[in-house]
Parts: structure tokens; sequence; C-alpha cells
């Protein structure tokens, strides 16, 4: 059944515990119970939220209420991610389709979807970058959602994102409101616009998670649980999703960039063969690009200290290029 966009949406009404009860059974779950503290503001859309419950078998389930111009959207990403599932892709909890067989319930004025909820152990970054089987779970996962992703037509809305058009929109916005952040990322971009640039729309692209960082995964003890936060996901260069995380690794702790950790994560990926030879050539101009979405994120978030962290690091990768290059034997 096709999902219909109602109209006069209402964002403001508050619901109690019994409209809770009355928009779960939609989804055929009696009894549940809210869990304290989970009403989250959706960072993804500030007038959304999302909501934990706890069923009558104590599985829990993450209720979110979107607003209108999420609709479209987040009814492609439930499709896609039930497309993945059905496709071998594991590790995503994907939205579920309520008893007439839709993603979107609406209840007086609210546009409402479930999904399961995990919570995961907590683990320091420091921590898991020692672990060796780390390294292998995140590989196979990103193994697994190209072989997923490749079985299927991904429906992508709009236009692709090209990292490249934002790398230049940023630059040319910094060089007209802030010359001297440009100044200070001159190399960077060179380094960007020599090497990267002109080949980077011939390379192939693939159906990528798009925010594929540490904080978005899920541990168990010794396996990884599940990959949150898909919101971004869509068709990307191929290896977008592994230099994202490489350029994460390394941006909390510079040294991470050339450990065991990463050499043994990007070791397994080209032993897949799931990019082409012609990806890696650019792998580390990819990871570089990379970070101007987080020195775009440190600015929208006025964090100054992250934003200034941010521009030494891409400088520190950029004088160290060859250096890196040869440690992941990519040279």
């Amino acid at each position: 059944m096709l999902d219909i966009i109602p109209y006069l949406v209402n964002r403001v009404f508050a619901m109690n515990n019994s409209d809770y009860e009355i928009i779960l059974r939609n989804w055929r779950i009696k009894s549940p119970v809210l869990n304290s503290s989970t009403h989250i503001q959706d960072s993804f859309d500030p007038s959304g939220q999302l909501t934990i419950f706890s069923d009558a078998d104590g599985a829990q389930w993450e209720l979110e209420i979107i607003s209108e111009n999420q609709y479209s959207r987040k009814l492609a990403l439930a499709e896609t991610m039930e497309l993945l599932e059905s496709n071998g892709c594991s590790l995503i909890l994907p939205y579920q389709r309520n008893s007439l067989g839709q993603f979107i319930t609406f209840y007086t004025g609210q546009l409402c979807m479930l999904r399961p909820c995990m919570s995961g152990i907590a683990t320091p970054r420091n921590q898991w970058l020692t672990d060796d089987w780390r390294a292998d779970a995140i590989a196979a996962f990103i193994i697994n959602l190209r072989q997923a992703s490749d079985k299927i037509s991904v429906p992508e809305g709009g236009n692709p994102f090209s990292i490249i058009d934002f790398v230049k929109r940023k630059t040319e916005a910094l060089n007209r409101h802030r010359p001297e952040m440009g100044e200070s990322l001159s190399s960077v971009y060179s380094c960007l616009e020599n090497d990267l640039f002109s080949v980077l729309y011939s390379l192939p692209t693939a159906f990528c998670h798009g925010d594929f960082k540490p904080e978005n995964m899920v541990w168990e003890n010794d396996s990884i649980q599940s990959v949150l936060n898909w919101e971004h996901c869509g068709l990307k260069p191929e290896a977008y999703d592994a230099a994202l995380l490489v350029g994460c690794i390394g941006f909390k702790n510079p040294d991470a960039l050339i450990s065991d950790f990463t050499r043994r994560l990007i070791l397994q990926l080209r032993e897949a063969s799931i990019y082409q030879d012609e990806t890696w050539e650019v792998f580390f101009e990819l990871t570089l690009a990379t970070r101007y979405l987080w020195l775009s994120e440190w600015m929208r978030k006025h964090n100054k200290k992250n934003r200034d962290l941010e521009m030494l690091f891409m400088n520190l990768l950029t004088t160290q290029k060859k250096y890196i290059l040869k440690k992941w034997d990519l040279a």
C-alpha cells in the first residue's frame, strides 16, 4: 500500500502515554513501557523527536516523530533499508511497516515511524583501536554493504552528493568571508585540485552509508551489533565510507592513521576487491576531502577549538602524504 502524505501536520501536539499506546498498536505493540529520559531531539531535523519504548518481551523500539519536510526522504530511506536487509545486509535497524503495510503512521497531526533500538556497549575510541577484531568487523560490514547494494537498484532522490562540489563551495566561501582560513588551507586545496578533481567524476560510485564514523557503530562484546544513522546514505564515490572513517580515526589520534588497525582495515578492503584500482589511487585524497565536511560542521557549531584542530590535521595530512601512502602500502 502506498504511503500518502497527509496535510496540515501539527508539529506542536504534545502526546501522553495513552497517545503512544494508540500509535504503537499500529505495529501490534501492546503495553509499551516508556524508557525514562528518552525523549531525544532528532539531530537531522530539530523539529523531529525520538522516543524509546520497551515492549512486553523486553525488546526496545525507537518511535520517531518526523516533520513534513522529512516525509519523502524518510520514506525513501525506509524502502532502501528494507531492500538492503532483504538482500543480506546485516547490522542495520530498518524501519518497520505497520499493520497496513505502511512505513509512516499518521496520528492526530503527527507523522510516526518505528524501528528497533539497540543499546550496545560503550567502548572508548582509544580502546577499540587496539582490537584487531574490530578492524575485521568494520571491513566485513563495508564489504557486506557493497555486496548487498550491488544486487538492487537503490533509489536516489535528487542529485547525488558531490564531495568535489562541496570542497569547491566551501573554499570559495572561506576565501570570500574568512580569507585567513582560505590561505591556511591553500596547500590542502591544491593537493585535491591537482590529484582528485580531474579524476573523481570518472571513478565508480556505489551506495554508501554516508556517515560511517565510530559514533554510529553499536558494539557487542566481540562484534558490531548495528550501524546507525543512515540519513546521509546514497550514491557516492565507492570508497567514501572507508575514507570518511579513516579520516575520523586520524582526527582523534593522528598516529592512528598509520596504526596496525588502520593498515589492517585497508588491507582487508583491498583483498576483497570491492574498489577499482583507480579508486585506491586517490583514496588518500578522498580521505582528505571528507575533512572539509567536518571543518564545516565545526564552524556551524562555532567550535573554534575543533575548527583549528581540523585545519592543523588537514595540513598535517597534506604534508605527510607520501609517508602515509607508504604506510598504507598505496605508494
